[in-house]
């Protein structure tokens, strides 16, 4: 029995070693800036622009930040987070990965 163990302690002591000698976020080339920088990135949704939503939020590209501009000009502005869900092609799922990084102000 003891030596099944042997082979896994091995191997965890080696990816906590990895671990510990990660380098780090800025010196990996493809990550975007917005990934590189330890503060966390928001965007008002209410003035921001499609290019700076779709920098910010996780799984929105310009086609759909562009969207989201649309339905906010419809509004008259966006009260609620949860309206985004309005927009084709953001569930539930992408509103959730996203809910930090969201914020309103008129």
């Amino acid at each position: 029995m003891k030596l099944k163990l042997i082979p896994i302690l091995v191997a965890s002591s080696l990816f906590l070693a990895a671990g510990a000698q990660a380098s780090p976020l800025s010196a990996l080339p493809n990550l975007s800036p917005t990934a590189q920088t330890a503060d966390v990135k928001t965007v008002n949704i209410n003035t921001g622009s499609a290019h700076e939503i779709s920098a910010v939020l996780v799984g929105v590209g310009v086609k759909r930040a562009e969207q989201i501009i649309k339905l906010r000009e419809q509004l008259g502005g966006f009260t609620e987070v949860e309206q985004l869900l309005d927009v084709k092609g953001i569930g539930a799922k992408t509103l959730e990965k996203n809910r930090a990084f969201i914020t309103i102000k008129p």
